[in-house]
C-alpha cells in the first residue's frame, strides 16, 4: 500500500499535509501551538469528520449541477456491453461518519446521452464494475458507492477511476466503517467478502479484455489488464493481512472476516479452482497462520458431520465433505487438517476403535453407513410381501449412497496423501492407529461397543483398495516395489504373537527387527494395512453374513411349519432386511472387483515369499519346494497365516455369491499358490487352511456340470487353466488324493464337505489325459498312498454305515406319521419331537449318501487303473476287503429290505448304482488270487449274500454281459476260497499266543517290532497309526519309519504253518 495510506491508517503524521492542518509539526512531537499531540482516535475522528464535510459538499455540487453532463471524447471502439452503468432512481450515498447521520438522498442525476467511450473512460468503467465504488456524483448508484473524498475539485468535472488510483480507492473501500455501507449483497460489510467479490470481477474483467470485440489500443489494453492485476493481488494481500492482523483495519472488529472467509469456503463460486481462498493460503504460509485461520473452519465442518446423528447415508452430509475435497486439493490446507486437533486419537481413556471412529477426522468422514440406521431399514420392512423390483431399486439407493461416501472420503485421502511430507505421515500413521484399535474386530464375536462398525470398515477397506489401484495390476512395476520385508519389523498392523502361515505358532518373545514402518515406501505400507483392514473388515463380515443365511434357511423352515408361532414371522423379516443391508455393502460389484484384484496379488507377493523368486518370475518353479528355513528365507517365519485364509475366504464367498465377478480374471497366480501350498505342507502348518484351498478349487476351477449337488462358478479361464496348466498336470491329482487323507483331522462335519469337493475334483481331472499319468505315480509313494487309500475307504465305511443306520429308523417314522389315526393320537409336543427327529435324520443321511456316493464312484475308477499297491501292502488289501464285504452286505443282506423309504432319490440313496459300483471294484482285483483269499478269510464275507448280489446284478443288468459273467465266475471261486481257508483253519489248530497279534489275536502273516519292544502284525499296526500316531500299548508317538520287521519271527510262524500243514496231509 502507498505511504501515506499506511501512516493515514496508523495515525501517523509524518509527510502528510493533512495532519500538519490538523496541527502536527513534522519531525516534532508536539502541536503547532505546542499542546500535547492528539491521540490516534482523536486523529480519525477529525479526518472522519472533515471527510464528512467533503462528502456533504459533493451531494450539494451534485444537487445543483444534475442537469450537467461531462464532455466525452471522440469514439474509437464500440462495445455494446461496455457502457456505463445506469443510476438507479433510489440512489443514495451516506456519510461516512462515526455514529451514522441522517443524509438527504440524491436527486436522480438525469442520464448522459449515449456516446462512444475512450479509453480512460473505458477503464474509469471496468474498474467501477471491479470495485463497485464511483468518484463520479453523477454516477453514483444502488451497485455503485461514491467516495466523494476523490471527487475532483472542479464541480463540473468527473474523476476518472485509474490504474493510477485504484490502490488508493480499493483501500479506502476496505476501511470504511461498515455503518457507512448500503449493505446488501453488493456491499458486504466484512473487508475478507468485499476483496473476494473484487477478485473474481477482476477475472471476469480480464476475460472481456481478451474479447476480439473490445477494440482498445495494446497499450491501453494492456496497462489495464496491469491494473486488473494488481488489483487481485492486493485483494489477497489485504484478505490474509484482515485474517491474521484484524487490529490493522480499524472497524473490523471481532470474527467478521473469519466468518467471511468461512462463508467464502462453503459458498466458492467456482469451487474447482479457488483461486481466491489458495492465494490467501500462499500467503498465510509465509507466516505460519494457515493453520490458525483455517483450522477451526475445518474443525466446524467436521463437527456438524459429527452432530449427525445416527450417521446415515441418507443424511445431507455430502456439501460438507465436498468442501473438504476442495480445499484439500491445496497441499497447504491438507497439510494443515493432519494437524487440526483430533485428527490422530491422543493417548487417553478409552483408546478404542470406536472412539478413534467418532473422535478423529477421517473417523468421522468413514463412519458413514448403514448400520443401525432406521431409514435404511424401513426400505426392507415386509420383505416377505415386496417385489423383487422394489427391493433392488432399494438395494441400488443404498448403493449410489455409499458409491457418494467412498468416493468423497477416497478423494481426500488422496488429497492428503498426495501433499506428502507430514501430511502423508499423519494419515499412515492414522491408518495403523485404526488397525491396531480395532484388533477386536479379528474375533469371532467381537465386543462391538469397544470397536468401529462395519459399515466404517467396509468404507474404509474400499478407500484403501482405490488408493492401491495403481499396483493392483499383476506383473506392473508399481507391484513389485511391495517389500516382504516388512513382516520382519516391529510393524503396528500384525502382532508378534498373531498365528504364522508356517510352524506351529508365533514365538513368545518378538524377535522381530525393530524398524520402523516409515522405512519402507508407500506403496509396501499401503498394501499391508489394506491386508489388514480386509482382515478386521470385509472377512469378518462374510463369516457373520453366512451365519445369517444359515439362520434365515432355519427360521423359514420353522414358519413352514404347522401351528408355527406368528413371532417366527417377525424374527424373520427382522433378519431378512439386515441380509438384505448386507447385500447392499458386501456384494456391491465394484467392492467384489477389487477385493478379488487385491487377492490375487496377494497370492502372488505370497509366491514370491515362499519361491524367494522376484514377484511374478517363477517360469522354472519346481515342486514340491524344499523344506522351509528361516536362515535363507527371513520373511517366511513372519508371515500371518490369515494372510492367505483371508484370501481363499473372500474368493471362496465371491464364487458362492456372485460367481460371475470372477469371470473377467485370469487366475494363474492363484492356482500357483494353491499347488505350491498343497505340494509343499510344510509351508502351511494348519490342516483346515490346507483344506479350504480345496474349497477355492472346487468353486472357482471345477466345471458346474461336474457337481451334481452344489453350484460351482466354473470361471472359463479357471477350468481352461485347471485343464491345461503343466505344474497342475504334474502336480494336482497327487496334491488333493494326500489331502483327501489329511482332512480327517479337520472335524467331523468339516470333513466331509472337503472330501465330497475333493472327490468331485478328482472325478474330474481323472477325464483329463494330462492329468491321469499323476494318479499313477501316486500309488508309487507308499507312505502317501497308505494314507489316502486308508482314509477313502474309512470314509466310505463311516458314511454308508451312518446312512443306512439311519434309512430304517427314518422308514419306521415315516410309516408312524402315514397311519393318521395313529399319529393324531400322539400328544402335540410328541409330534413336533418326532417330525423333528426326522428333519434331522433326512439332513444326516442326505449329506452321508451324497458324499458316500462320489467316494464309492472314486473307488471304482480309480481301482480300474491302480490295483497293485492294494494287493501288495496286506495292510491296504484287508482294509480295502472289508470296507466292500461290509457294503454287500448292507445292501443286499437280509436286512436290504429295511432300507426301502419314501421317494429315495430325494435323501441321494441309490443302492443299484452303490452296488453296482462295488461289484465293479470287486472285479478289478478278481484276477488276484491273494484279493480272493481276502474276501474269503474275512469277517463280513457272507456268501449267499454274494450269490444274491450275482442274481441281483444280472437281473437288472446293472453291468454288461461279460461283467455278469465274471462276477459269478467270482462269487464260485471265492466260495473256493473260503472253503479252504476254512480247511486251513481246522489244520492249524490252536495257534501259539506268540504267533497271534496282541490287538485283534489273528495269526500274524508279517510282524514288526515297535521301539517299546512289542510285536505286531504289520497290516494291524498300520490300520491304528492311520487314526493314532502313537504306540498302543505305551501311547508314546510312533511312526511308521519306526516298525522294524521281525524276520525271525515270521520264519518261525512259516515254519510252523508248514509243519501243521504236513501233521494234516500225513492222517
Amino acid at each position: 500500500m502507498s505511504g501515506w495510506v499506511s501512516a493515514w491508517l496508523q495515525g501517523k503524521s509524518e509527510g502528510d499535509e493533512e495532519s500538519k492542518e490538523e496541527g502536527f509539526q513534522t519531525g516534532g512531537n508536539t502541536l503547532s501551538d505546542g499542546s500535547a499531540p492528539a491521540t490516534a482516535d482523536e486523529i480519525r475522528r477529525k479526518r472522519l469528520q472533515k471527510l464528512q464535510e467533503q462528502q456533504q459538499a459533493a451531494q450539494e455540487t451534485v444537487s445543483a449541477n444534475q442537469n450537467t453532463a461531462s464532455p466525452k471524447d471522440d469514439v474509437i471502439m464500440s462495445n455494446p456491453d461496455a457502457s456505463s452503468p445506469q443510476v438507479d432512481k433510489k440512489q443514495r450515498v451516506e456519510a461516512v461518519t462515526p455514529a451514522p447521520a441522517p443524509v438527504a438522498p440524491l436527486k436522480e442525476p438525469k442520464k448522459p446521452k449515449k456516446q462512444g467511450l475512450t479509453p480512460d473512460v473505458y477503464i474509469n468503467d471496468m474498474l467501477q464494475r471491479v470495485l463497485h465504488v464511483t468518484l463520479s456524483p453523477a454516477n453514483s448508484s444502488a451497485e455503485l458507492l461514491l467516495l466523494p473524498q476523490f471527487s475532483a475539485p472542479d464541480e463540473a468535472q468527473d474523476t476518472l477511476l485509474s490504474p493510477a488510483n485504484a490502490s488508493e480507492v480499493l483501500y479506502s473501500r476496505v476501511i470504511m466503517n461498515p455503518t457507512d455501507l448500503p449493505g446488501g449483497a453488493q456491499h458486504p460489510l466484512a473487508a475478507v467478502a468485499y476483496l473476494e467479490q473484487v477478485f473474481y470481477r477482476c477475472r471476469d474483467e480480464t476475460q472481456k479484455l481478451q474479447s476480439s470485440f473490445l477494440r482498445l489500443p495494446a497499450d491501453k489494453k494492456q496497462e489495464a489488464q496491469e491494473c486488473l492485476d494488481s488489483i487481485r493481488e492486493m485483494c489477497i494481500n489485504y484478505s490474509a493481512t484482515a485474517l491474521t492482523d484484524p487490529e490493522i483495519f480499524p472497524f473490523e472488529a471481532g470474527t467478521i472476516n473469519t466468518d467471511a472467509l468461512e462463508k467464502i469456503v462453503r459458498l466458492q463460486a467456482n469451487a474447482q479452482t479457488p483461486e481466491f481462498v489458495d492465494g490467501i493460503v500462499t500467503i498465510l504460509e509465509e507466516s505460519g497462520a494457515t493453520l490458525t485461520i483455517f483450522g477451526p473452519i475445518f474443525q466446524k465442518l467436521l463437527s456438524e458431520l459429527f452432530l449427525i446423528n445416527p450417521p446415515s447415508l441418507m443424511s445431507n452430509f455430502y456439501n460438507n465433505m465436498y468442501i473438504l475435497t476442495v480445499l484439500c486439493r491445496n497441499k497447504a490446507l491438507a497439510t494443515a487438517f493432519t494437524q487440526i486437533p483430533g485428527f490422530l486419537l491422543t493417548p487417553g481413556a478409552p483408546m478404542t476403535g470406536r472412539r478413534l471412529q467418532d473422535a478423529t477426522a477421517l473417523g468421522i468422514l468413514l463412519r458413514f453407513s448403514c448400520n443401525q440406521d432406521p431409514v435404511i431399514t424401513q426400505m426392507f420392512t415386509n420383505i416377505t410381501k415386496r417385489t423383487k423390483n422394489d427391493v433392488e431399486n432399494s438395494i441400488l439407493t443404498i448403493r449410489n449412497k455409499l458409491d457418494s461416501v467412498q468416493t468423497a472420503v477416497s478423494d481426500i485421502f488422496t488429497l492428503l496423501l498426495k501433499a506428502g511430507g507430514s501430511a502423508r505421515e499423519q494419515v499412515l500413521a492414522w491408518l495403523e492407529q485404526a488397525m491396531q484399535l480395532n484388533a477386536e474386530r479379528a474375533k469371532e464375536n467381537p465386543d462391538v461397543n469397544i470397536t468401529a462398525t462395519n459399515g466404517m470398515f467396509v468404507n474404509l477397506t474400499m478407500v484403501l483398495l482405490k488408493l492401491c489401484g495403481p499396483f493392483l495390476v499383476l506383473n506392473s512395476k508399481k507391484a513389485q516395489l511391495i517389500k516382504s520385508d516388512y513382516l520382519t519389523t516391529q510393524n503396528p498392523l500384525f502382532p508378534f504373537d498373531e498365528t504364522r502361515l508356517v510352524g506351529s505358532g508365533a514365538s513368545q518373545q518378538d524377535d522381530r527387527q525393530t524398524l520402523s514402518s516409515s522405512d519402507f515406501n508407500f506403496i509396501t505400507r499401503c498394501y499391508f494395512i489394506t491386508a489388514r483392514a480386509m482382515h478386521l473388515g470385509p472377512v469378518g463380515m462374510m463369516g457373520q453374513y453366512m451365519r445369517l443365511l444359515r439362520q434365515l434357511s432355519y427360521f423359514q423352515s420353522r414358519m413352514n411349519a404347522p401351528n408355527a408361532d406368528p413371532r417366527l414371522k417377525a424374527h424373520f423379516d427382522q433378519m431378512a432386511a439386515a441380509k438384505m443391508i448386507m447385500d447392499a455393502e458386501l456384494l456391491h460389484p465394484d467392492f467384489l472387483h477389487e477385493m478379488i484384484r487385491f487377492s490375487l496379488l496377494t497370492c502372488a507377493v505370497v509366491n514370491s515369499i515362499c519361491t524367494g523368486c522376484i514377484v511374478f518370475d517363477q517360469s522354472s518353479l519346481e515342486l514340491p519346494l524344499s523344506a522351509p528355513d528361516s536362515k535363507t528365507n527371513a520373511v517366511l517365519k513372519y508371515i500371518p497365516e490369515h494372510l492367505v485364509d483371508d484370501l481363499s475366504s473372500v474368493l471362496k464367498f465371491i464364487a458362492r455369491l456372485q460367481p460371475k465377478a470372477l469371470n473377467a480374471f485370469e487366475l494363474k497366480e492363484l492356482l500357483r499358490m494353491i499347488l505350491i501350498f498343497l505340494s509343499s505342507p510344510g509351508y502351511v502348518h494348519s490342516p483346515h487352511l490346507r483344506a479350504k484351498m480345496s474349497e477355492v478349487l472346487f468353486h472357482i476351477f471345477l466345471p458346474s456340470e461336474e457337481s451334481e449337488e452344489r453350484e460351482t462358478a466354473g470361471t472359463a479361464f479357471g477350468v481352461e487353466l485347471l485343464r491345461t496348466d503343466s505344474l497342475a498336470q504334474r502336480h494336482l491329482a497327487p496334491c488333493l488324493l494326500a489331502l483327501y487323507g489329511d482332512v480327517e483331522h479337520t472335524g467331523f462335519y468339516e470333513k466331509l464337505e472337503h472330501r465330497y469337493n475333493i472327490a468331485c475334483l478328482l472325478k474330474y481331472l481323472w477325464k483329463l489325459d494330462g492329468h491321469k499319468p499323476a494318479f499313477l505315480r501316486i500309488s508309487e509313494d507308499r507312505e502317501n498312498f497308505v494314507k489316502f487309500a486308508h482314509g477313502l475307504m474309512n470314509h466310505i465305511n463311516s458314511l454308508v454305515t451312518d446312512a443306512l443306520i439311519a434309512l430304517p429308523e427314518i422308514k419306521v417314522l415315516q410309516e408312524e406319521m402315514q397311519d393318521v389315526a395313529r399319529w393324531m393320537a400322539l400328544d402335540e409336543a410328541v409330534r413336533e419331537q418326532k417330525q423333528s427327529l426326522l428333519s434331522d435324520k433326512e439332513r444326516t443321511v442326505t449329506s452321508s449318501l451324497q458324499l458316500a456316493n462320489e467316494t464309492i464312484h472314486m473307488m471304482s475308477y480309480l481301482t480300474s487303473e491302480i490295483q497293485e499297491p492294494f494287493v501288495k501292502m496286506p495292510e491296504l488289501e484287508d482294509r480295502l476287503v472289508s470296507m466292500l464285504n461290509s457294503v454287500i452286505v448292507k445292501l443286499a443282506g437280509p436286512r436290504g429290505v429295511e432300507l426301502k423309504v419314501n421317494n429315495p432319490e430325494q435323501y441321494k440313496f441309490r443302492p443299484k448304482v452303490m452296488l453296482k459300483e462295488i461289484v465293479e471294484t470287486l472285479l478289478h482285483f478278481a484276477h488276484y488270487p491273494s484279493f480272493l483269499e481276502a474276501v474269503a478269510t474275512n469277517g463280513f464275507y457272507d456268501g449267499p449274500v454274494f450269490r444274491k448280489c450275482a442274481h441281483i446284478v444280472a437281473r437288472t443288468q446293472l453291468l454288461e454281459p461279460g461283467d455278469v459273467q465274471k462276477f459269478e465266475t467270482f462269487v464260485v471261486e471265492v466260495e473256493k476260497a473260503a472253503e479252504g481257508a476254512a480247511n486251513l483253519e481246522e489244520t492249524l489248530g490252536d495257534i501259539p499266543e506268540e504267533f497271534l497279534d496282541p490287538l485283534v489275536f489273528t495269526l500274524m502273516k508279517d510282524p514288526v517290532l515297535l521301539p517299546s519292544g512289542y510285536t505286531m502284525d504289520r497290516s494291524c499296526i498300520t490300520q491304528h497309526l492311520m487314526n493314532d500316531q502313537s504306540d498302543p500299548f505305551t501311547r508314546v508317538p510312533l511312526t511308521m519309519d519306526q516298525l522294524q520287521p521281525n524276520t525271525d519271527l515270521k520264519t518261525k510262524i512259516e515254519l510252523w504253518i508248514q509243519k501243521q500243514q504236513q501233521k494234516q496231509a500225513a492222517k
